[in-house]
């Protein structure tokens, strides 16, 4: 009987160390993310890592004024963004928020600094000029999302 513990020791699956994201998030902190729906969605799931997703983003103060659009209507390109989730850089309360998401929602993501810009050692550059440094709302419509086949390691070719 010893020889078949062993054995079943030997091929127990290994703990894969924790991502750089896995280890992003343990920093989060109770009630520094927080969600207010404002169009629920449709469809069973929200996204999962590995998934493409596609968002419109609009960034405001607590105050109201406005930061940063992805929408042409204040401002914007008009163009939506597209990550890789878990791939790709983004900030902290993104990566924590979107997968909660439903394709066609609309949200409102009240973040503190440490989730946005304001994180130690964050992924992604803020704009000059950008109020890192205190609480944002972050308008987030989820337009779609399906798994991605990444091609290239730079995430320059997805399928």
């Amino acid at each position: 009987m010893a020889a078949n513990e062993d054995a079943a020791h030997e091929f127990a699956p290994k703990k894969k160390p924790p991502s750089e994201d896995e280890k992003r998030k343990k920093k989060i902190v109770p009630g520094s993310l927080m969600k207010a729906l404002m169009r629920p969605g449709g469809g069973g799931a929200g996204p999962s890592d590995g998934d493409q997703i596609i968002y419109h983003c609009t960034i405001r103060t607590l105050d109201g004024v406005l930061v940063e659009s992805t929408r042409s209507d204040y401002g914007g390109k008009g163009i939506p963004i597209r990550h890789v989730l878990g791939k790709s850089k983004m900030l902290l309360g993104l990566l924590e928020g979107i997968p909660s998401m439903l394709k066609g929602e609309v949200a409102m993501f009240k973040m503190k600094p440490q989730l946005h810009y304001g994180e130690d050692d964050c992924p992604v550059s803020a704009p000059d000029g950008f109020p890192k440094d205190d609480d944002l709302h972050f308008e987030i419509e989820l337009i779609e999302f399906f798994k991605a086949k990444v091609v290239t390691d730079d995430l320059g070719v997805v399928k």
